[in-house]
């Protein structure tokens, strides 16, 4: 028998509990939760009872010690641990990202993700170092009933998280069944390049977003769809095609595992050539997991009227002019639409994806996207019972709850150094994404985010995964 997600907890001072054998296992290995009452603090542990030498995994998440008698009476006679352990509070920014998980569990509806389901994203998690990443998300489907949704997680090119996710990948130990897949010896090869400082990746990848499909999270090291977030991409003379040499013959080629085949290199810079004056592409993403070929652009400052022209000097057309008249109705319900298209050797794949969302962001203290999630609902694109569970999870959680959270005092946590006085981890809707594909439904899906900021008197003005 589990707990209630929302009703685990220990308390903040030393108190006495009873943890039974069979709660909330993962696999063979019990799995303990600790969350305080008012949701500010939390404490997760997984508890391997492999031996010593693996207890000091627990001191990460702010057990200063544990009665190691007990645990090994527990492994050896399989009974109840009754016991007092001193806790103290762990600042959020010292969280893996198994560790951010299971900070923000309480907080989210069993009817957005199931149990099941973060259970596995979880386990996923878990096998990554800490520091590879402080900014996370799902993928769910707003017009289903299925609580079940996909897991993405950016590596930024500050803060130390680049280098973080270089060490796991070079680490035979802990990537190793990674590793076997010549996807993620790709992935590596990536971003040692990357990492390399007299690399031209070093400064032009702005970071990495790793997108998984969850429906493969059972396998041991599952193959992740991956978008690189550049500097801004835009061709206007021949002469500055020439200066991303360093994407489409080392970026791309390296992340594949080899050349770009010349159509598609020819269709990719065609797309770049006819971007209108001041557009551009952000992200470059492949994905790696899927039967399918072609590179995915995602376009920054491409007015929504600039669209369909766009488009159709690509050779797309907008039958019945359909696709013309949603962005329509978006600009009227949205201040931000960010065109995603697929570019293969033939063209573009009919299937446009439009990104909603509002600007600038305010995170989980923007207030339009109930009137946003009904309009979706009168369209048919959205179950209304999604939208409430999308919406019981914005939120935020603090080290230091006293101290009020606004956007003028905390900064996105990459961009803060590493001394910041506090940290606050927030739960917000990154944005919608609209799936029109001619002939078909209009399909929606929702990107809740999770985010570390911190508070800061100084922090650096960049441009961040």
């Amino acid at each position: 028998m589990g707990f209630p997600r929302a009703n685990r907890y220990f308390k903040t001072t030393n108190e006495k509990r009873l943890i039974p054998p069979n709660v909330n296992k993962k696999g063979d290995f019990p799995h303990f939760d600790g969350f305080s009452l008012n949701g500010a603090l939390c404490f997760s542990a997984s508890f391997y009872y492999l031996g010593l030498e693996n207890m000091e995994g627990i001191k990460e998440y702010g057990f200063d010690s544990f009665p190691v008698g007990e645990l090994q009476r527990f492994q050896n006679e399989n009974v109840y641990i009754t016991e007092t352990a001193p806790l103290r509070k762990t600042s959020l920014k010292d969280l893996t990202a198994g560790g951010y998980l299971s900070f923000v569990e309480p907080n989210l509806p069993e009817g957005l993700i199931s149990a099941q389901n973060y259970s596995e994203i979880k386990k996923l998690a878990s096998c990554f170092t800490p520091n590879v990443t402080s900014f996370f998300g799902f993928e769910s489907r707003l017009n289903s009933p299925d609580a079940r949704a996909d897991f993405l997680f950016a590596v930024s090119s500050q803060g130390g998280e680049r280098e973080a996710l270089l060490r796991f990948l070079h680490n035979e130990h802990e990537a190793h069944q990674f590793l076997r897949h010549k996807e993620w010896q790709n992935i590596r090869d990536f971003v040692t390049t990357w990492a390399n400082p007299a690399s031209e990746l070093y400064t032009n990848v702005l970071g990495l977003w790793l997108e998984f499909d969850t429906a493969y999270a059972s396998q041991d090291a599952p193959i992740p769809c991956v978008f690189i977030h550049t500097i801004p991409l835009q061709i206007t003379s021949s002469e500055e095609e020439r200066t991303y040499d360093w994407a489409f013959h080392s970026a791309l080629p390296l992340l594949l595992g080899h050349p770009l085949s010349s159509h598609l290199h020819q269709r990719l810079l065609e797309a770049l050539r006819k971007l209108p004056e001041g557009a551009s592409v952000m992200d470059i993403g492949f994905m790696l997991s899927r039967a399918t070929t072609g590179a995915r652009l995602v376009f920054k400052h491409l007015h929504p009227s600039q669209i369909i022209p766009y488009l159709e000097s690509l050779g797309w057309s907008d039958i019945n002019n359909e696709l013309a008249c949603i962005i329509k109705e978006l600009q009227q319900k949205v201040t931000r639409v960010v065109l995603h298209i697929t570019i293969t050797e033939q063209g573009v794949d009919p299937k446009i994806g439009l990104e909603c969302s509002f600007s600038p962001d305010r995170y989980h203290l923007e207030t339009q996207w109930a009137s946003f999630f009904d309009y979706l609902v009168r369209k048919g694109v959205c179950c209304p019972e999604k939208k409430t569970e999308v919406m019981n999870f914005l939120g935020v959680s603090q080290d230091h709850p006293s101290e009020p959270f606004n956007l003028s005092s905390y900064k996105i946590a990459v961009l803060v150094p590493s001394e910041a006085s506090a940290n606050a981890l927030v739960r917000y809707i990154s944005h919608v994404k609209l799936v029109y594909k001619p002939g078909r439904p209009l399909e929606a899906k929702v990107y809740p985010g999770v985010r570390l900021f911190g508070l800061q008197s100084t922090w650096r003005d960049l441009d961040v995964c």
